[in-house]
Protein backbone atom coordinates (compact mmCIF):
# COMPACT_ATOMS: atom_id res chain seq x y z
CA UNK A 1 0.00 0.00 0.00
CA UNK A 2 1.11 3.56 -0.63
CA UNK A 3 -0.05 7.13 -0.15
CA UNK A 4 -0.86 9.23 -3.21
CA UNK A 5 1.22 12.42 -3.01
CA UNK A 6 -0.08 15.47 -4.87
CA UNK A 7 1.30 18.93 -5.40
CA UNK A 8 -0.49 21.79 -3.68
CA UNK A 9 -2.78 22.29 -6.70
CA UNK A 10 -3.89 18.65 -6.67
CA UNK A 11 -1.83 17.17 -9.52
CA UNK A 12 -0.54 13.69 -8.66
CA UNK A 13 3.23 13.64 -7.98
CA UNK A 14 4.10 10.11 -6.98
CA UNK A 15 3.32 7.14 -4.77
CA UNK A 16 5.09 7.41 -1.41
CA UNK A 17 5.53 5.07 1.54
CA UNK A 18 3.63 5.43 4.81
CA UNK A 19 6.92 6.42 6.48
CA UNK A 20 7.45 9.25 4.00
CA UNK A 21 3.85 10.43 4.38
CA UNK A 22 4.21 10.50 8.18
CA UNK A 23 7.48 12.44 7.79
CA UNK A 24 5.66 15.06 5.70
CA UNK A 25 2.98 15.22 8.41
CA UNK A 26 5.60 15.59 11.18
CA UNK A 27 7.41 18.43 9.38
CA UNK A 28 4.14 20.29 8.66
CA UNK A 29 4.71 19.87 4.92
CA UNK A 30 1.15 18.75 4.12
CA UNK A 31 -1.00 21.55 2.68
CA UNK A 32 -4.21 19.53 2.65
CA UNK A 33 -5.32 15.93 2.61
CA UNK A 34 -8.27 13.70 1.90
CA UNK A 35 -9.31 10.10 2.16
CA UNK A 36 -9.34 7.59 4.96
CA UNK A 37 -6.53 7.28 7.48
CA UNK A 38 -4.15 4.54 6.33
CA UNK A 39 -1.30 4.76 8.85
CA UNK A 40 -0.98 5.83 12.46
CA UNK A 41 2.39 6.16 14.19
CA UNK A 42 2.47 6.38 17.96
CA UNK A 43 4.84 8.68 19.83
CA UNK A 44 5.66 9.37 23.46
CA UNK A 45 3.46 10.44 26.33
CA UNK A 46 2.35 14.04 26.73
CA UNK A 47 2.57 15.86 30.08
CA UNK A 48 -1.11 15.13 30.68
CA UNK A 49 -0.51 11.39 30.17
CA UNK A 50 -2.06 11.07 26.71
CA UNK A 51 -0.09 9.30 24.01
CA UNK A 52 0.92 11.41 21.01
CA UNK A 53 0.50 10.10 17.48
CA UNK A 54 0.62 11.12 13.85
CA UNK A 55 -1.57 9.67 11.15
CA UNK A 56 -1.84 10.10 7.44
CA UNK A 57 -4.74 9.73 5.05
CA UNK A 58 -4.45 7.98 1.69
CA UNK A 59 -4.05 11.24 -0.30
CA UNK A 60 -1.86 14.19 0.73
CA UNK A 61 -0.91 17.44 -1.00
CA UNK A 62 2.67 18.42 -0.26
CA UNK A 63 3.76 22.04 0.17
CA UNK A 64 6.80 23.28 -1.65
CA UNK A 65 8.11 23.50 -5.15
CA UNK A 66 5.54 23.41 -7.89
CA UNK A 67 5.11 20.25 -9.88
CA UNK A 68 5.05 20.64 -13.63
CA UNK A 69 2.64 18.00 -14.98
CA UNK A 70 3.94 18.61 -18.52
CA UNK A 71 7.40 17.49 -17.40
CA UNK A 72 5.92 14.07 -16.64
CA UNK A 73 3.26 14.10 -19.34
CA UNK A 74 5.17 11.60 -21.46
CA UNK A 75 4.56 8.18 -19.97
CA UNK A 76 7.48 5.77 -20.24
CA UNK A 77 6.69 2.93 -22.61
CA UNK A 78 7.39 -0.45 -21.03
CA UNK A 79 5.74 -3.81 -21.53
CA UNK A 80 4.16 -3.50 -18.07
CA UNK A 81 2.53 -0.13 -18.85
CA UNK A 82 1.61 -1.22 -22.40
CA UNK A 83 -0.08 -4.40 -21.19
CA UNK A 84 -1.82 -2.35 -18.48
CA UNK A 85 -3.06 0.20 -20.99
CA UNK A 86 -4.42 -2.60 -23.18
CA UNK A 87 -5.76 -4.57 -20.20
CA UNK A 88 -3.80 -7.70 -21.21
CA UNK A 89 -5.95 -8.08 -24.33
CA UNK A 90 -4.44 -9.07 -27.67
CA UNK A 91 -5.13 -6.38 -30.26
CA UNK A 92 -5.60 -9.01 -32.97
CA UNK A 93 -7.51 -12.00 -31.58
CA UNK A 94 -9.11 -10.30 -28.55
CA UNK A 95 -7.83 -12.95 -26.16
CA UNK A 96 -7.33 -11.96 -22.52
CA UNK A 97 -4.00 -13.11 -21.08
CA UNK A 98 -3.55 -12.34 -17.36
CA UNK A 99 -0.14 -14.06 -17.46
CA UNK A 100 2.30 -11.65 -19.13
CA UNK A 101 4.47 -14.53 -20.35
CA UNK A 102 1.92 -15.09 -23.13
CA UNK A 103 2.05 -11.46 -24.28
CA UNK A 104 4.43 -9.39 -26.35
CA UNK A 105 4.72 -5.91 -27.80
CA UNK A 106 3.78 -5.63 -31.45
CA UNK A 107 4.71 -2.71 -33.67
CA UNK A 108 1.79 -1.91 -35.95
CA UNK A 109 4.18 -0.53 -38.55
CA UNK A 110 7.08 -2.95 -38.03
CA UNK A 111 10.44 -1.53 -37.06
CA UNK A 112 11.73 -3.41 -40.11
CA UNK A 113 9.63 -0.98 -42.20
CA UNK A 114 10.68 2.10 -40.21
CA UNK A 115 8.00 1.94 -37.52
CA UNK A 116 8.88 3.63 -34.26
CA UNK A 117 8.70 2.35 -30.72
CA UNK A 118 6.00 4.81 -29.62
CA UNK A 119 2.65 4.50 -27.84
CA UNK A 120 0.79 5.19 -31.09
CA UNK A 121 2.61 2.40 -32.95
CA UNK A 122 2.53 -0.43 -30.40
CA UNK A 123 -0.18 -2.72 -29.10
CA UNK A 124 -0.37 -5.75 -26.86
CA UNK A 125 -0.30 -8.99 -28.81
CA UNK A 126 -0.39 -12.60 -27.78
CA UNK A 127 2.72 -14.44 -28.88
CA UNK A 128 0.77 -16.53 -31.42
CA UNK A 129 -0.62 -13.43 -33.20
CA UNK A 130 2.71 -11.60 -32.98
CA UNK A 131 4.46 -14.57 -34.56
CA UNK A 132 1.80 -14.77 -37.30
CA UNK A 133 2.21 -11.06 -38.10
CA UNK A 134 6.00 -11.13 -37.93
CA UNK A 135 7.68 -8.28 -39.80
CA UNK A 136 4.66 -7.73 -42.04
CA UNK A 137 2.34 -4.76 -42.18
CA UNK A 138 -1.28 -5.31 -41.16
CA UNK A 139 -2.28 -5.46 -44.82
CA UNK A 140 0.46 -7.96 -45.71
CA UNK A 141 -0.46 -10.16 -42.74
CA UNK A 142 -4.19 -9.80 -43.48
CA UNK A 143 -4.80 -8.80 -39.87
CA UNK A 144 -6.85 -6.01 -38.32
CA UNK A 145 -6.64 -4.14 -35.02
CA UNK A 146 -9.52 -4.65 -32.61
CA UNK A 147 -8.70 -1.38 -30.82
CA UNK A 148 -6.80 1.82 -31.48
CA UNK A 149 -3.58 2.60 -29.62
CA UNK A 150 -3.23 5.85 -27.64
CA UNK A 151 -0.75 7.46 -25.25
CA UNK A 152 -1.85 7.30 -21.60
CA UNK A 153 -1.92 10.59 -19.68
CA UNK A 154 -0.24 11.33 -16.35
CA UNK A 155 -3.23 10.21 -14.26
CA UNK A 156 -3.42 6.89 -16.11
CA UNK A 157 0.30 6.45 -15.60
CA UNK A 158 -0.17 6.82 -11.84
CA UNK A 159 -2.79 4.04 -11.98
CA UNK A 160 -0.52 1.84 -14.10
CA UNK A 161 2.37 2.30 -11.61
CA UNK A 162 0.56 0.92 -8.57
CA UNK A 163 -0.98 -2.53 -8.23
CA UNK A 164 -2.79 -1.78 -4.94
CA UNK A 165 -4.87 1.37 -5.19
CA UNK A 166 -7.44 2.21 -2.53
CA UNK A 167 -10.96 3.17 -3.63
CA UNK A 168 -10.59 6.87 -2.70
CA UNK A 169 -7.23 7.07 -4.52
CA UNK A 170 -8.71 5.42 -7.62
CA UNK A 171 -11.68 7.80 -7.59
CA UNK A 172 -9.30 10.76 -7.41
CA UNK A 173 -7.08 9.49 -10.24
CA UNK A 174 -9.98 8.50 -12.49
CA UNK A 175 -11.21 12.10 -12.39
CA UNK A 176 -8.20 12.97 -14.58
CA UNK A 177 -8.46 10.03 -16.98
CA UNK A 178 -9.90 10.79 -20.45
CA UNK A 179 -13.09 9.06 -21.56
CA UNK A 180 -11.29 7.13 -24.34
CA UNK A 181 -9.10 5.26 -21.85
CA UNK A 182 -9.37 1.50 -21.60
CA UNK A 183 -8.69 1.89 -17.86
CA UNK A 184 -12.28 3.12 -17.48
CA UNK A 185 -13.71 -0.07 -18.98
CA UNK A 186 -14.93 -2.63 -16.49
Amino acid sequence: MAVLALDISGVPRQWISYDDAISYQATDSVAWSMGDSVAKYRGGLQKDGTESYLETPSIIAIKGHGFNPHKHSHVALSNRTLFGRDRNICAYCGGHFPNHTHLSRDHIVPRYHGGENTWMNVVTSCKVCNSKKGHKTLKEARMELLYVPYEPNHYENMILQNRTILADQMEYLLSGVPKHSRILLS
